[in-house]
């Protein structure tokens, strides 16, 4: 599937646009001199400068609709494209009776100079105040935040270590992009300075905010990726949720994370963003409910359970209760060896298993990522009770090799809350990155090799 990062339709070029132009002013003084003689080349020429003057104005609109609707008025959007046509219709049907008819000969001038106005005015004070206001002027996020593409974005790799397809891990390809930009870590940043820049508020602010909520995912940076979802400017931009709640039921139940789930739960209010659905509310108060229950806090856990009552959808649907958690100190801890030596050019990443009871379907929630040391340790702690699995990110030829020592699916219960991984091991055919996601020291070969740029990413 091609993707195009041009959020706005087509233009025609400036040489297309003049040759339609002097078209319109030939065919117009051909049509009315086939129906009046001589004496309609003047008007005729006349129609077709007037109407290709409206045509410009009328040509801006479908960007000048597209921009409204991006900026939040979806239904006035469709409307203005909608009645489009007909306005430019009635407009030149306006003019062409101006022109001809006897009666309104007195009035012609006026009649051209109104409509000329008419859809000047319109269309350059549209422009005018979504430029100033609104940031309309770019084509694309890519152009407006200052970042590539998402046709320069690099595809990494992640080992998904549990077993899946008929074997005990699988590997998978990730673009590390969205549908339109480049989402390496420095341009996640653009994009989010970008957006603290023009107020959540602009053409491109919605599709900014989900990329960067995206990419922050992407690279399993779990707090920030909580601190993304979590963003909240009324009238302008509300939480996810549900990805925010995901990230606090499966990571560390700490105080500091205790006092984001409070935050999330005063974001919410009386504001009805993200609550349109009955069914969307539903996974949310349940959301609540378990992340509050996670947390050894009853009462808030049924206070959000006594919300549902309000929601007239949800009487004949199965509601899903989180379980109590007294568990606060869980810990893995495991080593990744890349060619026997520390994988310190991989990210590791800790994930909750949940199954639906509702749905039947399993989820893996993003608990935490660490970067091992020089000697491949890493580990996670402050973990509640749950299955979880590892994966590992990184490029594809460090992840293209075998694999020993796979966890697969692991428990962490109030009898067994320490698990110590055995030894993951990954051979390749290339030597192993020295630098933390850099691109490592390749092995002489016949023809020459040219590594692909490091990436950079905190540990």
């Amino acid at each position: 599937m091609r993707l195009f990062p041009d959020a706005f339709p087509l233009e025609l070029s400036a040489a297309d646009a003049l040759a339609l132009q002097l078209g319109s002013v030939a065919l117009g003084a051909a049509a009315f001199a086939a129906a009046r003689g001589r004496q309609g080349l003047l008007p005729g020429a006349a129609f077709g400068l007037i109407s290709s003057a409206i045509g410009w104005c009328a040509s801006r609109w479908p960007l000048l609709s597209r921009a409204v609707e991006l900026c939040g008025g979806v239904f006035l959007g469709l409307l203005l494209t909608l009645f489009l046509t007909t306005a430019l219709a009635v407009s030149c049907a306006a003019l062409a009776a101006a022109l001809v008819r006897e009666d309104l000969r007195p009035w012609s001038r006026r009649i051209a100079v109104a409509l000329v106005a008419a859809w000047g005015l319109a269309t350059f004070g549209a422009d005018a105040a979504l430029t100033r206001v609104w940031g309309f002027g770019p084509r694309s996020l890519a152009e407006a935040a200052g970042v590539p593409t998402n046709r320069d974005a690099r595809t990494l790799a992640v080992a998904w270590l549990y077993p899946t397809r008929n074997r005990s891990y699988h590997v998978d390809s990730r673009r590390m992009s969205s549908e339109t930009t480049d989402l390496s870590p420095d341009s996640i940043d653009r994009i989010a300075s970008f957006l603290e820049k023009s107020g959540y508020r602009g053409v491109f602010a919605e599709e900014a905010l989900a990329a960067v909520r995206l990419g922050r995912l992407q690279w399993w940076d779990e707090e920030r990726a909580l601190d993304a979802m979590m963003i909240s400017v009324p009238g302008r931009a509300h939480p996810d949720y549900l990805r925010a709640l995901e990230i606090l039921r499966a990571g560390p139940v700490t105080a500091e994370r205790y006092a984001k789930l409070e935050r999330l739960s005063a974001a919410t209010g009386r504001r009805v963003e993200g609550f349109e659905k009955a069914s969307d509310a539903q996974r949310i108060f349940e959301g609540f409910s378990a992340a509050y229950a996670r947390f050894g806090d009853e009462a808030k856990a049924r206070e959000w359970l006594l919300r549902l009552d309000g929601l007239w959808a949800v009487s004949d649907k199965r509601i899903e209760v989180g379980e109590f958690a007294e568990l606060r100190e869980g810990r893995v801890e495991g080593t990744a060896l890349l060619d026997e030596r520390g994988a310190i050019g991989l990210r590791v990443g800790l994930f909750a298993v949940w199954r639906s009871s509702a749905t039947q379907t399993t989820h893996y929630w993003l608990s935490g990522s660490r970067v091992p040391d020089q000697d491949g340790k890493f580990y996670f702690d402050g973990l509640g009770p749950g299955r979880y699995v590892l994966a590992l990110l990184g490029r594809p030829e460090d992840l293209r090799g075998s694999f020993a020592g796979v966890p697969g699916v692991f428990e962490i219960t109030e009898e067994r809350p320490d698990v110590f991984l055995n030894p993951l091991r990954i051979r390749r055919e290339l030597e192993p990155s020295t630098d933390s996601f850099g691109p490592g020291g390749l092995p002489e070969a016949r023809v020459p090799i040219v590594p692909e740029p490091p990436i950079r990413l905190g540990r």
